[in-house]
């Protein structure tokens, strides 16, 4: 790739900071930009976790023996649906050959940490250049290639004038970091409920992030409930081993959607990548991971031309959408089928969620199956 080719990056988040480093490895130059000074894109409350699927990513840019010092790994995976009061415990045992060695189904790192590492990173490459987007602008730069990674309630897809498919849940999640004893150390927890599902993500040894799907309106209430409160509303859904002792820091409030961006209607040498492209419930933990899978296509489409032409650049956006379409459609229906049958209190499917945990607790192929495709995706052979 010839050093004269200037892309840009909007949205300096972990979506677009891992692109910012797949893409300087090409030579060509960096401008990376974001509304957010860098200590405000650092200093959020946020958690994610993390598949095999992103490790093999992480790896392969040589970021995960960086990132690894913060990680919090789990080996167990407690899946329980209060309705039918069925539970399934899946451990790495049940992982596939290739990735049980790592003895983690998957692991939890917060946002401050993983940004840092990301921030240090980039600060050791002199082809990725960081600032304001007015500062952007004065350079008058002639950009070869733009990326917009921007968030799902970005601005820029209106500007643009790309179609936007999208389906609300008419849900929010509320977050918040919990301490707590009786738990089992290392195990992560999916609770289904009636009102959306409740999951809990070790970060270390007894304390713990919540995710707490409901309507948005009662994310609202509960996030001006009193502390103590909120622990007490908390305490009566949790395992009853289980021992709360306090809220930990800042709430969190995001509404839920699932949407796909179709951004082929038009030649403009502009494409979204991440949460802009797509989101999907937050049931199974897919949103981050789906999104680094855009950035490792994006990685792979330039990584076979020694040189790139302008007729590869006009046909990059569809050698994109058409690599990344089958993984996200599949994403997309796997997480709201799970949230159609196991979020309510249909008693017509009570049947089919009694039969699944049925199909778990008694056969391991099946066991297999869940497992690895929530933490491999459909594109991890295809990671080199």
């Amino acid at each position: 790739m010839k050093n004269t080719l200037n892309f840009r990056i909007v949205g300096s988040g972990p979506t677009g900071l891992l692109l910012s480093i797949a893409l300087s490895k090409f030579g060509c130059n960096i401008f990376l930009t974001d509304l957010l000074t860098r200590n405000k894109l650092i200093n959020k409350n946020k958690t994610y976790a993390i598949t095999h699927s992103t490790r093999k990513i992480l790896c392969k840019f040589r970021i995960w023996e960086k990132l690894e010092p913060y990680l919090f790994g789990f080996d167990t995976l407690s899946i329980s649906d209060s309705l039918t009061s069925s539970i399934t415990n899946l451990s790495f045992n049940d992982l596939d050959d290739d990735i049980s060695s790592t003895k983690n189904i998957g692991w939890v790192v917060k946002h401050s940490d993983l940004m840092n590492v990301f921030f240090r990173e980039i600060d050791n490459y002199e082809n990725i250049f960081f600032m304001t987007p007015q500062k952007l602008l004065n350079k008058k730069i002639l950009f070869d290639y733009q990326f917009f990674s921007t968030g799902a309630n970005s601005l820029d897809k209106k500007l643009l004038g790309f179609v936007d498919i999208k389906k609300s849940y008419n849900q929010s999640c509320l977050t918040f970091k919990v301490s707590l004893r009786g738990n089992r150390e290392k195990r992560a927890y999916e609770i289904f409920r009636k009102e959306g599902p409740l999951a809990l993500l070790p970060l270390e040894k007894n304390l713990y992030q919540v995710i707490w799907t409901s309507s948005t309106l009662k994310s609202i209430e509960r996030l001006n409930y009193e502390k103590n409160f909120l622990l007490d509303n908390l305490s009566t859904i949790l395992p009853e081993d289980w021992k709360l002792d306090q809220i930990i820091g800042e709430f969190n409030i995001f509404p839920i959607s699932l949407s796909l961006n179709l951004q082929l209607f038009n030649f403009k040498k502009i494409v979204f990548v991440g949460d802009a492209f797509h989101t999907f419930h937050p049931v199974g933990g897919q949103g981050l991971n789906s999104c680094w899978r855009d950035v490792n296509t994006i990685f792979d489409i330039f990584n076979k031309n020694f040189t790139i032409t302008k007729m590869d650049l006009i046909l990059f956006k569809f050698k994109y959408l058409s690599s990344r379409i089958l993984d996200i459609i599949f994403t997309m229906l796997i997480t709201d089928s799970l949230i159609s049958i196991f979020a309510n209190r249909n008693l017509f499917l009570f049947p089919i969620r009694k039969f699944s945990f049925l199909l778990l607790n008694n056969f391991i192929f099946i066991r297999k199956l869940v497992l690895n495709q929530m933490t491999k995706s459909l594109i991890y052979s295809r990671i080199k």
